[in-house]
């Protein structure tokens, strides 16, 4: 009995199954005329709708070649200086680093399409409104000009940063690009010199500091030597010592009293007691007054150390200010003129048009069938 009642089911859905088919070939002109129609709008907004190519480069830490001057001048400086641990890759790392966080720079990249005449061209079309451009922009922000570092974990060969810029034409999309990534270059290089300026500048004014110093120290001593000079020769004269009396019996030094170093506390030094130097007799000292009034001053040897290194180092600024071209980064890939656009796919947009017009009316089709199928029962 049960197997008769499934027999009778199975050639119940048998027939229904026939008959939905029979239903979609009586009505395939409408079916083909909808597929038609469908694929008639996909190609019309395949072939309307605009473009987008992206262009893609690769870039990796500066060559020596690509620092140019920048790099022999910051040798340069450190040289002056005697800076031990100068090394032409810490400078490299240095510069790539600065380019790279400049190149993730939301403010850049704005401050970039903001003076860009791409950009001015680009809004004036597809923007009525300082509302719509300002939306236009951060749109190009966010989803056009796409900057990346590759996962290591994921692509272990991968190196350098990867910077794509996206527009509708192959040629657009390469030179916005070649224009962002001088833009951000000249601009950290900028950056770097001002820096450097205001390093040099500051290292300027510590060196003058220590020359002032030394300056002022070293007159003060010579003002001691001579107030003690003057005052011997005082008591000579009224002594009547003439010459150099050997009742001094060697017990002072005339080298040791007429030396005196800036860095020696007064109260320490030798200068300070002037007990025995009328001893040496009014020539004399008459003499050393004299020498000590006309002589120009002898700094000592670090004085004269701090100038030149001042000196050199005010040449240096002159050169960096003149700094010609410098690249803060070096081409693993330049960006390339794309030959295959990212959308839209208009063969494949036409094909999905179609099959969507096919089961759009085959379903309106059998949905059709079956409310008048029951409407029979």
């Amino acid at each position: 009995m049960s197997n008769i009642y499934s027999q009778k089911i199975n050639e119940s859905d048998e027939i229904d199954l026939i008959e939905l088919i029979k239903n979609l070939w009586k009505k395939k002109l409408w079916i083909i005329l909808s597929a038609f129609v469908c694929t008639a709008i996909a190609a019309g907004y395949a072939f309307t709708a605009k473009e987008q190519w992206t262009s893609k480069s690769v870039v990796i830490a500066p060559k020596v070649a690509n620092l140019g001057d920048y790099l022999s001048f910051r040798s340069e400086y450190a040289s002056i200086l005697d800076i031990k641990d100068f090394s032409q890759d810490k400078v490299s790392e240095k510069v790539f680093n600065d380019f790279k966080t400049a190149l993730f720079s939301r403010s850049l990249k704005e401050a970039f399409f903001s003076q860009s005449a791409w950009f001015n061209t680009y809004a004036a079309k597809n923007a009525n409104s300082e509302e719509a451009k300002q939306k236009l922009l951060s749109n190009l922000v966010d989803k056009n000009l796409i900057v990346t570092i590759p996962d290591p974990k994921k692509d272990p060969n991968a190196i350098g940063v990867n910077v794509s810029f996206a527009a509708e034409t192959p040629k657009e999309a390469q030179d916005v690009l070649l224009d962002y990534i001088q833009f951000v270059n000249q601009w950290v290089l900028s950056e770097n010199k001002k820096d450097f300026l205001a390093n040099i500048d500051l290292v300027l004014s510590g060196l003058d500091i220590q020359k002032n110093k030394i300056e002022r120290d070293t007159e003060t001593v010579r003002q001691i030597q001579l107030e003690n000079l003057t005052r011997a020769l005082d008591i000579a004269k009224s002594a009547g010592i003439k010459d150099y009396s050997k009742s001094l019996g060697g017990n002072v030094s005339v080298p040791e009293v007429l030396l005196g170093d800036a860095k020696v506390p007064f109260s320490d030094s030798k200068l300070s007691d002037g007990s025995y130097l009328f001893m040496l007799g009014e020539k004399y000292l008459q003499a050393q007054v004299d020498t000590l009034k006309n002589a120009p001053l002898v700094y000592p040897l670090n004085y004269y150390n701090i100038e030149k290194q001042v000196n050199l180092l005010n040449v240096l600024k002159r050169k960096v200010e003149k700094e010609g071209a410098v690249s803060g980064y070096y081409y693993l890939s330049e960006p390339d003129y794309p030959v295959i656009k990212d959308k839209p796919q208009k063969g494949l947009i036409i094909v999905i048009g179609f099959i969507i017009g096919l089961i759009v009316s085959s379903f309106f089709i059998l949905l059709g069938s079956l409310i008048q199928n029951t409407k029979k029962s």
